[in-house]
């Protein structure tokens, strides 16, 4: 009994190091997400350089397992300890890995728990002679489930999705610069620990060796994710087609009067954080800063703005404040990805008129555990005429599994999903407020079919066995359809 309950010590001592790093993170504040965002990250880079190499791994996992068979009858009981400790980690690392699948991954990453079952496996070979033959079978059953989901796609059998042809980056070059904007005091004296460390800045990204008049683009990021790498890939595709792109940081982390008493009211597209009001702030701040920094080449009279999750609720209120400047007055596009809230305060209310030449597009993702899709149907309601919804489908069908999650226009998720959901549109976009900008007719007219609701434009390709791609879903109007009819009376949370 004794010696039993000893190496279940070896156990439990596996599990409680895994867990180590997010318990440290709840201890020092964090929320259950953010103490967990390290694994989520690491998960990430793992699972893309398991697809890059995974029929080299599935080679070396399986000729492992059977190593591990042929010589479990003559293990080292030295050996056994560490054994029973990594299976302890390994079941650690498992259950960390269905809670953000629950919450975040939903099915897109395949090829971890198909390693971790194989890992499972050589593990249990390599301790067999200390457990009991029931526990060995349980953990085999446990294994070959975790295996069996991504046997197809570790081994290169599963069909692949299309790549999309036509994106790529434009013909020039781009470079970035870093631009400090002074931070308002009211907003310097409310700032968070969090970002302490960040000095919040504007990043213009523009083309090398470009010589004609450049339209703005502006680019407003998500809650605490002030980092330009995410949206790096963003700006590139703007930047690379003639485009100065500005993306504007920023504090997520304010704590302003009342920021810990108030009762969060979610309706009509609006939210009534507190947060709303020193943010605002420092964007218009940093957007008051932003002509200082632009040459004479550039031409705001054709403007883009996009904004992602709360950048893009913060995107309508750029939009706002940069019509009233004159800015957007020849061609206008806005480019709401995954939207959140925009501020129900009387002051951040909208009051300019969209001018005409106008287009919009509001992006939801099928499987968007973040936020609700509601906003982006207020929000088109709000911009009225030119401005089309749109759904990303999700699609698991083969490998890589495209499965259209909140952070769809993040760099570090940039794969075949996003190219063909995102960029593919980010591109067009960009062509559209080009030739705006050039006055092309031939090119606006073109630009301009390839940004409004067809079948090419929902069309998401197919996969290598011919089995079409889920498809693009539209709405024009999308407060009048059956599929929204919840929203016209929602009210959160």
């Amino acid at each position: 009994m004794v010696r039993s309950l000893k190496k279940w010590h070896f156990f439990v001592l596996g599990i409680f190091l895994v867990y180590i790093e997010p318990i440290f993170y709840l201890l020092a504040g964090d929320d259950i997400g953010g103490a967990l965002w390290p694994h989520a990250y690491r998960t990430l880079i793992l699972t893309s350089w398991l697809r890059e190499y995974k029929q080299m791994v599935f080679v070396i996992l399986l000729l492992s397992t059977a190593l591990s068979y042929l010589f479990m009858k003559k293990q080292k009981r030295w050996k056994i300890p560490i054994s029973i400790t990594l299976i302890g980690s390994l079941s650690g690392l498992i259950t960390i890995f269905y809670l953000l699948d629950f919450a975040y991954f939903r099915g897109a990453f395949l090829l971890l728990p198909t390693v971790y079952g194989f890992l499972l496996l050589i593990l249990i070979l390599n301790s067999i002679p200390e457990f009991k033959i029931n526990l060995n079978m349980i953990g085999v059953i446990f294994a070959i489930w975790l295996i069996s989901p991504g046997l197809s796609a570790i081994t290169g059998l599963a069909p692949s999705p299309s790549p999309a042809d036509e994106v790529s980056m434009g013909e020039f070059e781009v470079r970035t610069s870093v631009h400090p904007y002074p931070m308002p005091d009211e907003v310097e004296s409310v700032r968070g620990e969090i970002e302490a460390d960040i000095e919040f800045s504007i990043y213009l990204t523009q083309p090398e060796n470009y010589d004609k008049e450049m339209p703005l683009a502006i680019i407003i990021h998500g809650f605490a994710n002030p980092g330009f790498s995410t949206y790096e890939d963003w700006a590139g595709h703007l930047a690379s087609r003639g485009m100065m792109v500005a993306f504007l940081q920023y504090p997520s982390d304010v704590q302003p009067p009342g920021w810990d008493t108030y009762s969060l009211v979610e309706q009509d597209g609006m939210s009534n954080h507190p947060f709303h009001i020193p943010r605002a702030m420092a964007l218009e701040a940093a957007l008051n800063y932003l002509p200082s920094l632009l040459d004479s080449k550039v031409n705001t009279d054709h403007l883009y703005i996009g904004g992602h999750s709360l950048g893009a609720g913060y995107a309508l209120l750029m939009m706002d404040k940069t019509i009233e400047m004159g800015w957007g007055n020849s061609s206008l596009f806005i480019d709401l990805e995954q939207p959140y809230a925009r501020p129900v305060h009387d002051h951040l209310q909208l009051n300019s008129t969209i001018p005409d030449n106008f287009i919009a597009h509001i992006a939801l993702s099928e499987d968007d555990m973040s936020v609700n899709d509601c906003f982006g149907v207020e929000h088109q309601k709000t911009l009225g005429d030119g401005a089309l919804l749109m759904r990303i489908p999700s699609d698991r069908y083969g490998f890589p599994r495209m499965v259209a999650s909140h952070y769809l226009p993040a760099a570090e998720t940039h794969d075949t999903l996003a190219d063909w959901g995102f960029y593919r549109r980010i591109d067009n976009q960009a062509e559209w407020i080009m030739a705006q900008t050039n006055s092309d007719a031939q090119s606006i007219e073109d630009s301009y079919l390839k940004l409004i609701d067809s079948d090419d434009f929902r069309d998401m390709g197919q996969w290598s066995d011919g089995t079409p791609v889920n498809k693009i879903t539209t709405w024009d109007e999308a407060m009048t359809s059956p599929e929204f009819e919840h929203c016209q009376s929602w009210v959160g949370p």
